[in-house]
């Protein structure tokens, strides 16, 4: 399996793909700094065999987004899956509680490679994202009433991750009436981002969105519950996410795929 991480220099995406590198699989890294690997004794061996690949780029330009999505393409074997992994460095302030910079990270990561890749279903990769629990209104029901308190303080990275949601929801052609949110203010979501994407939804069709509930840097347990909606979620480590990514979605794609699905404990 050939796959392209954006976003996984660290955390979730690099534990992914450092189980994925183990199993066999080839992994190519987008990265802003191709040296992040440099001191890492785990990944070195991989990159000089050649079985992780790394190519400079940012997430946030789009240009970036088609070099790196041509040259990952580049031997003829195409890409198989897509795991977008892209979270940014987070700075608490007393007025907005956590913020990150800029406010539309993970969305405009989204919109540059969807904007790149394949609109033929034939030829799509298997898109994997990671938003988070509680973004939509129907998942924040079902949190616990006490961890109400503690996502008050991520609505910043929150109104990021529900401009990747909407971004899918309407990339996948999932029923407009069943989109509640209202539309993600124009600094997430900038006018005109349909026609970036071609202007007609409906046209994704292999993809999971990963909902984590709390991230903490626990160790991997493999003991969640994972599942579309589900109540009562508190935390989850991030290593955790990785092992429910490698091996509970990619291994068993048809239970997963087109689902937003929660996990935690």
């Amino acid at each position: 399996m050939k796959v392209l991480a954006i976003g996984a220099s660290r955390n979730i995406g690099y534990f992914a793909c450092l189980d994925l590198l183990k199993a066999g699989n080839t992994v190519i890294f987008q990265l802003r700094n191709v040296s992040a690997f440099d001191d890492d004794a785990e990944m070195q061996p991989f990159i000089t065999s050649g079985q992780a690949k790394l190519i400079k780029g940012d997430a946030l330009f789009q240009k970036d987004a088609l070099r790196t999505w041509t040259e990952a393409n580049a031997d003829g074997v195409p890409v198989d899956v897509l795991l977008l992994t892209v979270g940014g460095a987070a700075k608490f302030t007393l007025t907005q509680g956590i913020v990150i910079n800029p406010p539309n990270l993970c969305t405009s990561a989204l919109l540059n490679i969807l904007s790149v890749i394949p609109h033929d279903p034939a030829t799509q990769p298997k898109i994997v994202a990671v938003t988070s629990n509680g973004v939509k209104a129907e998942s924040h029901k079902n949190l616990p009433f006490l961890a109400k308190g503690f996502y008050a303080f991520i609505s910043v990275p929150h109104a990021d991750k529900l401009g990747m949601e909407r971004a899918f929801h309407w990339s996948a052609g999932w029923p407009e009436e069943e989109w509640k949110e209202g539309d993600p203010e124009a600094h997430i979501l900038p006018q005109g981002w349909e026609e970036r994407l071609g202007g007609k939804p409906g046209w994704l069709k292999h993809f999971v969105i990963v909902r984590p509930a709390i991230l903490t840097d626990g160790e991997v347990t493999a003991n969640y519950k994972a599942g579309e909606e589900l109540p009562g979620l508190w935390t989850i480590s991030r290593k955790d996410i990785a092992h429910f990514i490698t091996n509970d979605v990619l291994r068993d794609w048809s239970k997963w795929e087109g689902k937003a699905v929660s996990v935690g404990h």
